[in-house]
């Protein structure tokens, strides 16, 4: 009958070999079956009270209705409210996936009381993992445990006198499975996190954390989600570190230094929004000191960072119209110059069409530079406008394309802190002229119906030269060669350096498409030639042949970079990357880069099962070698084991620490051991291990089978 049927308005029917019957009672015995609508009672004996509709069963007990499945020895069913206790029962809740088993069981509509029982998610089976307790009350989201011991293999591993357990996707506020992790700096690392379920909305999670070579501390996360803005808050704090003094560690320290422990803190925010045509972001991190991210960590991504960024950024765009305002900061984790803050900057863009295939646009920025000391000196600050007016006739078709632009770039500053020779009021004004052309070409290849492109392109820059001597360098950075580098028109990022050129760009890119039209592999080799000598900059080395490759097919990847200074006679860059991903759960990378002067580097990963029999058990592992300096940069090595109900990492790691308070001081690598294990439907207890695999194997995510 469709489940939404009321079991007690239908009509109870009874099966067996034998029975008696009254006008209160009906008794029946030799293996008796009782039905009514989608409940089922079976038993060897069974009596039936008329007046009160209590139905009493003994002997191979089993009892069933949508959702449920029972098995006991003896059992007392309500046929008027669906009412059921039980006794020695050993039961499935099919609607959340749990079975288990108890000394009484008490089953009224969607709530379920336990006592003396057991609870699992895994299969009869498996003993993987699970939850003892001397009660247990389940309803239609959570299991509420009292005296519960969490069994792993057999062998008790956590105890809690409450425990509450999520049986649904549904959130509640509680305790969270406890971190677990081994550092050789900083000996066992202990976390356990607190859920705050606040509303729908927002959220909240706070950690005590036990490090115990180097104090007690506590973090916590803030998460906030509405129509207009997703923000996410967070922070940590440990006081007294016992091997930190704000400056260096216990170990750098000279014998007789003293030695006072510091507090360490950080913080983060991260805001994203949207309101009508305005979007908005804000972005900030920071911390205690510069070897915060190394010592303790903090959920980023890389903790090899050079700086952290703080942003706030509002966004407009309409149409053809598009304006900004930005405020952006850094605080540096490495010795060195500050970069220099933006506060703020404004810029503004519109793209306005003419007659034909003609259009003119028209790009200009303010920004006010702050900050950038070195150290020894105030360094020049400001101001500085940039436009740029631009004119562009494009000329595009399916097999090809012509697009002709011309400019001009010009750049105005106001500066502070100059010495009294130096002008403070600069400008400089670039023309450029810019001619860009190219061809698609295909055909159609035999095998599976694929295709082969071939698209040449030819662009020419002339840029005007000016003198730059004599202005600031607020945001120049020199971009990393590329093939698309070839067709820009400056190698700097930023406007404060802009190269004059008279360049001709040549390039051709094929490409192999299978018969849906997706990308099997691309090929690009580009060169660059300058008719005149460049003025602005020539010092720096720069690429003008460069080569690319991309490829997938099937389990094979492939990625490769050549750059080459003609002028050096040597590479500039060269990198390879080969991948083979037979599955989420099996995938071998192999990678080598060298860049000059500074990398020269290998990468060598794995995430395999281990062969023959050991099913669900893995391997992976990761060797990153640095031969510059002949040094391991990091590694690891470790296995898990996963199967429908757990999932077990085990991860052992050597990490290249190098102090970025001391400049100068040596390099050492720490050991540590981290463990991650989830219990499949209910909790976890870490998740540093798959931030690592994350980062360090490409092709990883989590949760794999």
């Amino acid at each position: 009958m469709p489940r939404t049927t009321d079991n007690a308005a239908q009509p109870v029917e009874v099966d067996a070999p034998s029975a008696t019957s009254s006008e209160e009672h009906v008794q029946a015995s030799g293996g008796v079956v009782v039905r009514q609508g989608n409940r089922r009672l079976a038993a060897q004996t069974i009596g039936l009270d008329r007046t009160t509709s209590l139905a009493r069963a003994d002997g191979g007990v089993r009892f069933s209705e949508p959702g449920v499945h029972v098995s006991g020895t003896t059992a007392g069913v309500d046929l008027s409210d669906g009412h059921v206790r039980i006794a020695d029962a050993e039961f499935v809740l099919t609607d959340i996936e749990v079975r288990g088993y108890a000394q009484h069981m008490d089953r009224r509509e969607d709530v379920v009381d336990l006592e003396g029982a057991m609870l699992t998610r895994c299969p009869p089976d498996s003993r993987a993992w699970r939850v003892r307790a001397r009660s247990i009350h389940v309803d239609r989201d959570f299991a509420t445990a009292r005296g519960a011991r969490l069994v792993v293999g057999g062998v008790p591993v956590f105890y809690a006198p409450y425990l509450r357990l999520p049986v649904t996707d549904k959130r509640t506020s509680g305790f969270l499975f406890p971190g677990i992790g081994y550092d050789g700096e900083a000996g066992i690392d202990l976390s356990l996190p607190y859920y705050f379920n606040l509303a729908p909305n927002y959220d909240a999670t706070v950690s005590p954390r036990l490090i115990g070579k180097r104090g007690a501390g506590i973090e916590g996360e803030f998460r906030h989600l509405n129509e207009t803005f997703e923000t996410t808050l967070g922070g940590a704090f440990l006081s007294g570190d016992r091997r930190y003094d704000g400056h260096r560690a216990r170990r750098d320290a000279a014998p007789g230094d003293r030695f006072s422990p510091a507090d360490r803190w950080s913080l983060q925010a991260d805001s994203r929004g949207r309101v009508g045509r305005l979007r908005t972001r804000v972005d900030y991190a920071a911390v205690s000191d510069n070897d915060y991210l190394e010592d303790l960590g903090g959920g980023y991504a890389s903790l090899r960072r050079v700086s952290l960024e703080r942003r706030a950024e509002l966004r407009y765009a309409r149409g053809n119209l598009t304006a900004g305002v930005l405020a952006q900061g850094f605080q540096r984790l490495e010795p060195g110059r500050e970069p220099f803050r933006r506060m703020p900057e404004l810029s503004l863009g519109y793209v306005g069409a003419l007659p034909g295939p003609l259009s003119w646009s028209l790009g200009t920025s303010w920004t006010s530079f702050h900050g950038g000391d070195s150290g020894a000196q105030r360094d020049v600050t400001g101001d500085r406008l940039h436009t740029e007016p631009r004119l562009r006739l494009s000329l595009r078709r399916s097999w090809g394309f012509l697009n002709l632009a011309g400019g001009v770039r010009h750049t105005a500053y106001e500066l502070r802190n100059t010495p009294v020779e130096v002008d403070s009021t600069p400008e400089r004004n670039v023309r450029l002229g810019v001619m860009d052309a190219g061809l698609f070409l295909e055909r159609p290849l035999a095998r599976r119906g694929w295709i082969q492109t071939l698209e040449p392109r030819l662009h020419y820059l002339r840029q005007s030269h000016a003198e730059q001597h004599h202005l600031p360098q607020f945001d120049v950075a020199h971009l990393t060669s590329s093939y698309a580098q070839l067709f820009r028109d400056n190698r700097f990022a930023g406007v404060d350096r802009i190269v004059d050129a008279n360049r001709v760009s040549l390039g051709v890119e094929s490409r192999l498409l299978d018969d849906r039209g997706a990308e099997i592999l691309a090929m690009r080799v580009g060169g660059a030639g300058h008719l005149d000598s460049r003025r602005v900059s020539p010092e720096e080395s720069e690429a003008d042949i460069v080569a690319e490759v991309r490829g997938s097919h099937g389990r094979f990847s492939v990625l490769s970079k050549v750059a080459w200074d003609s002028g050096r006679g040597d590479s500039e860059e060269f990198g390879l990357a080969l991948s083979y991903r037979v599955d989420a759960g099996r995938v071998v990378n192999v990678g080598y880069r060298r860049r000059h002067p500074q990398v020269d580097q290998t990468d060598v990963s794995v995430l395999w099962p281990f062969p023959g029999a050991a099913r669900g058990w893995r391997a992976f592992a990761r060797w990153n070698h640095d031969w510059r300096d002949g040094q391991m940069i990091e590694g690891f090595a470790g296995f898990a084991y996963a199967n429908c109900c757990i999932d077990i990492k085990l991860l052992w790691h050597r990490t290249l620490d190098v102090p970025r308070n001391l400049q100068g001081s040596a390099s050492r690598l720490d050991s540590g051991v981290l463990v991650q294990i989830a219990f499949r439907g209910f909790a976890g207890l870490g998740r540093r291990v798959d931030s690592r695999l994350v980062r360090g194997i490409k092709g990883y995510r989590p949760g794999n089978p």
